[in-house]
């Protein structure tokens, strides 16, 4: 998801972080589509906020173009409950003095991006399907195997198994907090036979031909983490294999290029430009390497030779 402020960068910063949580508690009530009952005041007092900011409309009541942007295609308007509520906690580390990188605990929030992660991921693939000649078709084949770095709780993992009945899929993180969120889940979902989860870095993997698919998200990943992994990778995806790369890139200017940059720093990759990334991929050895512009973001895709 992209975790582009809520609020427009001018104006109060402390009425922003109202609005912000403001959108956060609505979704989890079901009132960003919905007019609030006058028996609960703060509800009807948090949806005047939203019109005020243009993030609803009243005629007819629903989100405006400007709040559903802000979700990727394929994530439903209740993920905005948990975004906002990720994306405060990000802020409260960063407020303390947190290092970089993706460190979430709460054990709802990693369940909670994990169940959109799934459906996000579903429709990026198919909106890439036609840079991938003849890998879709693959996952579906005996042996298929898939693998998905910087796992969470698994939900790209247990889609992707339930999308595909053939295939056997790798889950790989560094958070302990995850791993044991990913187990969690994909023992409930009763594929423990066919997804394994590792806790291990990317830089760690020593899998060799292994893979049709890999799906690598830098926005997790520093440069030189990255840089490390991408040969591994390469050696790890079998001939005719994909690579799907979400990628942070920043092309805003002034206070919202600044915070653009400066959260995706926290997030873990930093910014990254789509040459640079294509240079690193095509260094690590990978193919037919292209930039797509979709509306989660810049992908790139790759595939081996």
């Amino acid at each position: 998801m992209d975790d582009r402020d809520v609020a427009a960068p001018a104006g109060n910063p402390n009425d922003q972080l109202w609005v912000v949580a403001t959108v956060g508690r609505l979704a989890g009530q079901g009132l960003l589509e919905r007019p609030a009952e006058t028996t609960d005041p703060i509800a009807v007092a948090g949806q005047r906020l939203l019109i005020a900011a243009g993030l609803l409309q009243t005629d007819p009541f629903g989100p405006s173009e400007r709040l559903r942007s802000l979700l990727p295609a394929g994530a439903p308007l209740t993920a905005m409950s948990w975004f906002v509520r990720e994306l405060l906690a990000m802020l409260s580390r960063y407020a303390e003095g947190a290092a970089a990188g993706w460190a979430e605990t709460d054990q709802k929030l990693i369940r909670a991006r994990g169940a959109e992660s799934g459906h996000v991921f579903l429709s990026i693939l198919e909106r890439c399907r036609t840079y991938l000649p003849g890998v879709p078709e693959r996952l579906d084949r005996s042996g298929a195997a898939f693998l998905d770095v910087g796992t969470g709780a698994a939900g790209i993992v247990i889609a992707m198994c339930r999308a595909h009945d053939e295939l056997r899929a790798v889950g790989l993180d560094i958070s302990a907090a995850a791993v044991t969120a990913a187990r969690e889940q994909v023992a409930a979902a009763g594929l423990g036979n066919r997804a394994e989860i590792r806790e291990q870095s990317v830089t760690a993997i020593e899998d060799v031909d292994a893979f049709d698919l890999l799906w690598v998200p830098q926005l997790f990943l520093p440069e030189p983490v990255l840089a490390e992994a991408l040969p591994r990778l390469r050696r790890a995806a079998r001939h005719g294999a994909g690579l799907l790369m979400p990628i942070s890139t920043n092309s805003d200017t002034g206070v919202s290029g600044a915070v653009t940059g400066l959260r995706n720093l926290m997030t873990g990759g930093g910014t990254l430009s789509a040459q640079a990334a294509s240079t690193m991929l095509q260094t690590a050895g990978f193919s037919g390497v292209e930039a797509v512009d979709l509306p989660a973001g810049t992908v790139m895709v790759a595939r081996v030779e």
